[in-house]
Parts: C-alpha cells; structure tokens; sequence
C-alpha cells in the first residue's frame, strides 16, 4: 500500500516538473517571437539608417558656398559641424545636407540624407552586438557626412547667390519630402545676403512687407510650418548684415510658419 502512495507521488510530481518544462518552452518561443517581432519593427533602413517607421526628427543643414571661408570660418565650421553630427542629433533622426550654390538647380538635392542608428551607449551587451553598432556609426552615419563638408568649401565667389530659392528646395525636398511628424529643424550657415538678378540685398536692405507684396516677394514665399531655424551668420559684408537684415529674415520665416530660434556670428 506505502508502495502504490510512494509512486503515485513520484508520477504526480513527475507530471508537475514536465508540466512547469513545458510552460517554460511555451512562455520561452512566445518571448523570442516577440523579441524577434519587436528588434524586425525596430530594423534599420539598409541605406539611410533610419528605423523602419521612419525617422522620428529631421535636421537639415543649408550650407552656402557662394563665398569662400575664411581659414577661421573654415576651422569654425569644421567645429560646427561635428558638434552637430556627434552630439545634436538624436539617436533616429534624420540629417538632410544641402548646399547653398550658384544655380539653385544644381543644389536641388541634399548631398547626404542619413539617420542617427546609434552607437550603442544605451544598449546591453546581452541584447545587442555594441562593437557592430559602433561600427556602423562610425562607418556608415559619421564619416559619410563629415567627408561630404569638404565639398561644401568654395575657393572663389559666386556671381549669384540664390538664398529664397534655395529655401524652398529645401522647404520641398527635404522636410515636405519626409513628412516627419517629430522635431523639425533648419540650420542655416550663410550670409543671409540673398543675391540675383530679381533681387538682391547688396543694393540695400528693404521692409520685409514691401518684399513680400513685389512680384518676386510673391514668387519667393515657402512653407516651413512647425520649423525651428537657426541662422550662423558668415560675417562678409558687416555693413549690410544688421539687425534690419536679421529683421527680415525674422518676418520672412515667420510668414512660412517657422520660427528663429537661434542666431550666432560664426568666427572669421
């Protein structure tokens, strides 16, 4: 009788172990298919890094090369720009790189639109492989772009300097191309002194609501609604880049529903 009750525990708890092993198996594929759906919902985009629900910021840099820098200038920049690429843009946002040129056609594109895919500083080495995501960084999203300022130095003035028209490529090819629904912001390197044959600020600055009720003014208006701008004033003509200049430039975005929110000179 002692025998029958001693292996009808044996065989209750022997049902209980495989009954927990099999609950562990269960609850283990239901975690790894989570994980595999979630880390799939989180892949990156193999060309521009970004995840694949899309960036979750924009920042476009508008660089104007209608001037050659200065050697200060230059070293600023170089500053500049590394500060932005390695400590401003977040870990998913997207950075559109374009270029202020003479023929606005020319420069219609970004010269490099990559995101941010992270270097691995918030990642575990149990969940993730830190020295790829390293890699990547360094490979794929900081030395692209860091290598494509050097085409943005120009050794000699422009006889134009399209400032309106550039802001619209930008306006179109980059924040109304992407459509990011996060932070959105322009920051624009330059001397803020727009230049062609319709208008140029070399002859004066004028009331931004004169300009805008011209025929060109009309022509020229863009939409950058939600946008933050910052302005890094290349100081070339000190005379005409006062605060009746920066005046403009204030009524301007604000009429395209951006706003300034930054304005520093760059050294040089």
């Amino acid at each position: 009788m002692a025998s029958l009750e001693r292996r009808g525990r044996q065989r209750r708890i022997k049902d209980i172990v495989l009954g927990t092993l099999a609950l562990l198996v269960v609850l283990g594929v239901a975690a790894g298919i989570a994980y595999f759906t979630m880390t799939r919902a989180e892949g990156l985009n193999k060309e521009t890094l970004c995840p694949a629900s899309g960036p979750t910021g924009h920042y476009v840099l508008l660089i104007d090369k209608t001037d050659p820098l200065t050697f200060t200038q230059n070293e600023a920049f170089a500053v500049m720009l590394r500060e932005l690429v390695e400590k401003r843009i977040p870990e998913g946002y997207l950075l559109s790189v374009f270029s202020l040129g003479e023929d606005f056609k020319e420069t219609a594109k970004p010269l490099v639109e990559l995101c941010n895919p992270g270097a691995g500083q918030d990642k575990s080495e149990l969940t993730a492989n830190l020295r790829q995501l390293k890699r990547q960084y360094q490979d794929r999203f900081l030395e692209p772009l860091l290598k494509h300022s050097e085409s943005v130095v120009s050794l000699q003035s422009a006889k134009y300097s399209p400032i309106f028209e550039m802001l619209q490529m930008v306006g179109i090819n980059a924040f109304r191309k992407h459509d990011v629904k996060g932070e959105k912001r322009l920051i624009v390197m330059s001397d803020m002194l727009h230049n062609t044959t319709q208008f140029s600020m070399y002859k004066g600055i004028v009331d931004y609501s004169a300009f805008a009720a011209s025929p060109y003014g009309q022509k020229a208006q863009l939409d950058l609604r939600g946008v933050e701008v910052e302005i890094n004033y290349l100081i070339n003509t000190p005379q005409l880049q006062t605060k009746r200049n920066l005046k403009f430039w204030e009524d301007y975005f604000n009429k395209a529903g951006a706003r300034i929110v930054a304005v520093r000179p760059l050294e040089g």
